[in-house]
């Protein structure tokens, strides 16, 4: 056999068997912590409603204790309403102390760099894991904080019965030390009868 043929075909199983183990160790069952909404992946907080399918994902927000904006990556489902708006103020952080943080302003988010597209990198496991769930359903386009380079940012998105979003949200860093505590995240439209969440820890 040609030794380089054969040592393409070697580094070739190296390679498969290696996706494998990395595969294994990411379908392994999740430890479910008590007071804390199940985990889609390690970092990734899933909350399976009637209406509404809500993921809070917390990779890329451990990594920001020192600044002065956290990001949550977010991914949202509409399973049973005929549609669903969300806004800016859809959504709103509860820290472990009950205050209460709005969204960050785009151009907070703005002055501090072009950190949207690395943080959505950073997200991009939850995002594969939540999007799965539903793999035929359409993926709205929402960016409520878009990179420098991806233009303008939304202020409303609309989701179709049986459609999809995955986006990044920034929140002032809440009052004392970020990691080692935890949070809520809460949902509202028009259309729901009342609000949902996600209780999810950061660390």
């Amino acid at each position: 056999m040609n030794p380089i043929g054969s040592w393409r075909r070697l580094a070739f199983l190296a390679a498969l068997s290696a996706a494998a183990a990395g595969c294994a160790v990411w379908n392994l069952p999740l430890p479910q912590e008590p007071g804390l909404h199940p985990q889609l992946t390690p970092y990734s907080y899933l909350e399976e409603g009637r209406l509404v399918s809500f993921l809070v994902d917390t990779e890329a927000a451990r990594r920001r204790e020192d600044r002065p904006l956290v990001p949550l990556a977010v991914g949202v489902a509409n399973i049973g309403l005929d549609h669903l708006t969300l806004t800016r103020e859809s959504f709103t952080l509860v820290d472990d102390a009950g205050r209460r943080y709005a969204m960050a302003g785009v151009d907070e988010v703005r002055r501090g760099g072009p950190l949207p597209s690395y943080d959505r990198r950073l997200s991009a496991h939850a995002e594969g894991a939540f999007t799965g769930r539903f793999p035929f359903w359409p993926a709205v386009p929402a960016a409520f904080f878009p990179g420098v380079e991806e233009g303008l940012a939304d202020s409303r998105v609309q989701l179709p019965q049986r459609s999809k979003m995955f986006t990044l949200l920034y929140f002032p860093h809440p009052a004392g030390r970020w990691l080692g505590r935890r949070y809520e995240l809460w949902l509202d439209a028009a259309e729901l009868e009342e609000p949902v969440f996600v209780k999810f820890a950061v660390r």
